[in-house]
């Protein structure tokens, strides 16, 4: 009898923490931090060529946000840097600033809810931010959309590939893609039942947005991702429909995959042939 009452109180207990799971869920997706008001500069963060920029969404949200114009300005192209769902824009300077040393313009923008952006991060609202960071690139500084690369790690691969099949781009890249939020939880929480993990809101479907993908798109993967399974890369990346390209970095992890000279090899040819109209065929990377 004691044990049909606490196996009942279990049952119960998880039916009430499954009704509360959109409440619960951002918790498990988002980790935010904010920036004190003298770190928001990027001087701050040693970075004195790039500036700060605050860009208004849709919805009444500022998102603040960095500018880094390339080094050496060879006009080859602009990219937006859509980082992963912890910390804030100064801990991807360093990654934003190597972007520009590849000839590109840099936006690196911050979430709303993380760094210096106002408001509370959401599956929706991220996107929400990713369409005001291309307006503020298209309409204000007249940036041509066939010039244009949404770059995403981890979370913001969803992000970036949200916004490469709803408005014009040159081409999208994705570094370390998970196919959604539901399949990371049942990687990471096997032992709970499907359907407890069954997540309808901050789903970050990766993998229904690559079957829309129709522009040239890198997908690169750490081989001991121990955070995103390369498997679930690989996945997304067999769901393109247009022009691919993958790269799997052997002795690269989830954290430190911008490390790896091999990666900024292959960022370095894509962003060459799809910012001058070379890439046509389907490529693999060894």
């Amino acid at each position: 009898m004691e044990l049909l009452i606490v196996v009942v109180a279990l049952v119960g207990l998880m039916a009430v923490v499954r009704l509360f799971m959109p409440r619960i869920v951002p918790f498990f997706v988002f980790y935010p931090e904010t920036l004190q008001p003298h770190e928001t500069h990027p001087r701050y963060w040693g970075f004195p060529q790039a500036t700060e920029v605050r860009i208004p969404t849709e919805d009444g949200i500022e998102l603040h946000a960095w500018w880094f114009p390339a080094d050496p300005p060879e006009g080859r192209g602009t990219a937006i840097y859509f980082h992963g769902n912890a910390g804030h824009l100064g801990d991807r300077g360093t990654v934003a600033a190597a972007l520009s040393n590849l000839g590109l313009d840099v936006l690196l923008p911050d979430y709303r809810g993380y760094g210096a952006s106002e408001g509370k991060p959401s599956e929706e609202g991220l996107y929400a931010d990713a369409r005001a960071a291309y307006r503020w690139l298209v309409d204000e500084r007249g940036v041509d959309p066939e010039r244009l690369l949404p770059l995403g790690n981890s979370l913001g691969s969803s992000v970036a590939a949200e916004l490469a099949v709803s408005r014009p781009v040159a081409g999208v890249v994705l570094l370390g893609p998970f196919t959604d939020t539901a399949a990371i939880a049942r990687h990471r929480l096997s032992w709970l039942p499907d359907w407890y993990l069954d997540w309808v809101h901050n789903r970050f479907d990766t993998l229904e947005r690559a079957l829309r993908l129709e522009v040239p798109t890198f997908v690169a993967a750490g081989e001991e991702d121990r955070v995103i399974p390369p498997g679930q890369s690989r996945e997304v990346f067999e769901a393109l429909q247009g022009p691919r390209r993958w790269l799997e970095i052997p002795g690269a992890g989830h954290n430190d995959i911008f490390s790896h000279e091999a990666l900024w090899r292959e960022l370095h040819r894509f962003t060459r042939d799809v910012l001058s109209s070379g890439l046509h065929d389907d490529s693999v990377s060894p």
